[in-house]
């Protein structure tokens, strides 16, 4: 069993210095590919499932912990369990957790890029309301940032209009369909023909 140190040493690794090193790290968290999948699946694939199961709970007593938590439910599970069901099986866990975090203010002690992956759930969420709280949440801390910390947030913000308006347009994500078993209509069809291309946002494009 993992420890939350463990967990946020793990993702985190040592605070990127200059920017090429900080698209090193998002190319890592976002891009990482089979090899870090499997080095998640290895590493922590049981504790996602207790997570999964709810054994880890009491994590969320300290920001740390419960970002520790929000890690194995939303980030973890979409690489040990990549392209299939079980990669969104902890997010309404994920965002529950989200919430209770923001509501409280307990990222207030959190650094910008913990910041950043607490409120992922929002961004990942098919619900409108979810959608809008990541918006206002990535803007502000997009606002808020040191200089080198923004150029990452800024593209959290990006991609939390981006989804935003995917939601708000056909109140699911296209390209989760295939995976769950949904059908697509003629219009995400034609949606998803573009997708691959539109996918990353602006700010990280031709930087990972």
């Amino acid at each position: 069993m993992a420890t939350v140190d463990e967990v946020i040493a793990f993702w985190f690794e040592e605070p990127a210095q200059t920017e090429p090193e900080l698209w090193q790290k998002v190319k890592r968290w976002y891009n990482g590919g089979s090899e870090m999948d499997e080095t998640i699946r290895a590493r922590f694939g049981a504790d996602v499932d207790l997570a999964l199961e709810g054994k880890h709970d009491d994590w969320a007593q300290t920001p740390h912990g419960l970002l520790a938590l929000v890690l194995l439910l939303d980030q973890f599970t979409r690489g040990i369990y990549r392209d299939t069901p079980g990669a969104f099986a902890g997010d309404k866990q994920a965002q529950v957790l989200a919430l209770r975090a923001f509501d409280a203010g307990m990222e207030r002690d959190l650094g910008w890029y913990e910041k950043q992956f607490l409120a992922m759930p929002f961004v990942h969420a098919e619900d409108n309301a979810l959608q809008a709280r990541g918006v206002e949440v990535m803007e502000r801390l997009m606002n808020e940032a040191p200089e080198l910390p923004k150029k990452c947030l800024t593209a959290g913000a990006q991609q939390a209009r981006k989804y935003q308006g995917i939601i708000q347009r056909f109140g699911r994500f296209p390209h989760r369909n295939g995976f769950l078993g949904r059908e697509s209509t003629p219009e995400e069809v034609e949606f998803l023909k573009e997708w691959a291309a539109n996918r990353a946002p602006a700010a990280v494009q031709g930087k990972i």
